[in-house]
């Protein structure tokens, strides 16, 4: 039996509204449902309301998109949920939340693994990866419109200056309590301490540790540059956000349409791409001018140093069942 709550009153209500809002007259419009969990004014909403402007343009009318922001539809895996049994048409959110129905997927969250946005597109357009989007969507039901809306990499922050591994060695250092990350980070030499994020402001400035890592574009919002004045350019892990379907009614559509929807999603991409750039050059500036961060980018001999040692706990994320066997070889192949 289904238990009936306020929230879930609630969520069924904003899809009912998000209907009722692009319902009009009934000339042969298509009305779809566009979620996301981030704020209204984010950078990925304001992309996901581009892709809706774009659609209605480019198909003259005929599809118009409402989006729902702020996970007003559902915390991420229910909105994938939705997506499945037609109950939401569209989503766009972090690709890692592919590895739930697809694990292959979490081979992209391997500190070192992608070197850099090309790298990144490079192993998102192997035919591996065109066999991950193969299975989301024949086994699952979830069609991919585009998986590289690539985000800000994250990057090593810290009180005292790093530029390799060594440095880091038994360095008091934040990780988050995910396998991976935790694995990863203690392969490299560090003393993983996991603290909250929210805390995390915090425990640098009373020393509890000495560093961590995050998306670049995170640091001023979370204020660690008034107590970590060192950035570690390592660009150690690349993600991506990824505008997903109901693969039925994405199969129901013609080719021309298919083509459209192709088209406003990168229309979408190249907005939310260049709003990222911009934030991290201005970000840059301003923690270099306002809060005196002294920012360094490992050589090409200290990356591959950093590398080899995240390389050592690969086995054990294989055992864990994390990913296939291979998977990690070809992902570092692919580039």
């Amino acid at each position: 039996m289904i238990k009936t709550t306020r929230r879930t009153l609630f969520k069924a209500a904003a899809l009912i509204g998000a209907a009722a809002l692009v319902a009009g007259p009934a000339l042969a419009k298509e009305k779809l449902v566009l979620g996301t969990i981030q704020g209204p004014t984010s950078p990925l909403t304001r992309a996901a309301e581009h892709f809706a402007g774009e659609l209605e343009r480019l198909t003259e009318g005929r599809y118009v998109v409402n989006v729902v922001s702020a996970a007003q539809l559902g915390p991420a895996l229910e909105q994938y949920q939705n997506i499945q049994n037609g109950a939401q048409d569209l989503f766009l959110d972090d690709i890692g939340w592919n590895a739930q129905f697809v694990r292959d997927y979490g081979v992209l969250a391997v500190p070192f693994a992608i070197n850099g946005r090309e790298g990144f597109r490079k192993v998102l357009g192997s035919d591996f990866a065109e066999g991950w989007r193969g299975e989301l969507k024949d086994q699952h039901g979830i069609a991919t419109l585009s998986d590289t809306f690539i985000r800000s990499p994250r990057v090593v922050f810290s009180t005292e200056a790093v530029h390799s591994p060594d440095d880091l060695s038994d360095v008091k250092f934040r990780v988050p309590e995910i396998d991976v990350y935790f694995n990863s980070w203690q392969a490299i030499g560090v003393n993983p301490t996991p603290v909250p994020w929210g805390e995390l402001y915090l425990a640098l400035r009373q020393g509890v540790v000495n560093g961590g890592e995050g998306p670049f574009t995170t640091l001023i919002p979370s204020k660690f540059p008034e107590v970590a004045k060192n950035v570690l350019l390592t660009n150690h892990l690349y993600s991506s956000n990824t505008m997903i379907m109901n693969g039925a009614k994405y199969d129901a559509l013609s080719d021309e349409d298919k083509a459209l929807f192709v088209e406003a999603t990168n229309s979408a991409e190249q907005f939310f791409i260049a709003e990222i750039a911009k934030l991290e050059s201005e970000h840059q500036g301003v923690m270099e001018t306002d809060y005196g961060v002294t920012f360094a980018t490992p050589s090409d001999e200290q990356r591959a140093a950093f590398a080899a040692k995240v390389s050592e706990a690969v086995p054990g994320f294989v055992d864990s069942g994390l990913f296939s066997n291979g998977i990690y070889e070809k992902v570092v192949a692919a580039q």
